[in-house]
């Protein structure tokens, strides 16, 4: 391993490169086109899965809300329930005893 680094420092070195005319060139674009098009359809599905997972949670939500206002509506008339009952006990409107 130690010899390849030493090899490749060596042949960088003999190798003279005109910095002015060294380009990416076509692999290059390539290259950055294809990472390009990957992100654009990594987003995408990402994009979507994320809408599905906005829907479902809504669904959920939604879902325990009602249930909520089905309980709330519950406990309502059995409270309203148990006024009535209250009141029919303490004030009787047929004319007997009220119970002790």
């Amino acid at each position: 391993m130690h010899t390849l680094l030493t090899s490749a420092v060596v042949l960088a070195d003999s190798v003279d490169l005109d910095t002015n005319t060294v380009t990416p060139g076509v692999l290059g674009f390539l290259m950055v086109a294809a990472i390009g098009a990957a992100l654009y359809f990594l987003m995408r599905s990402m994009s979507g899965k994320l809408g599905t997972l906005r829907g479902a949670e809504e669904a959920e939500r939604a879902e325990a809300d009602a249930d909520a206002d089905g309980a709330e509506t519950g406990e309502a008339r059995a409270g309203v329930a148990a006024s009535d009952a209250a009141a029919t006990e303490d004030d009787p409107s047929d004319g007997s005893a009220p119970k002790a």
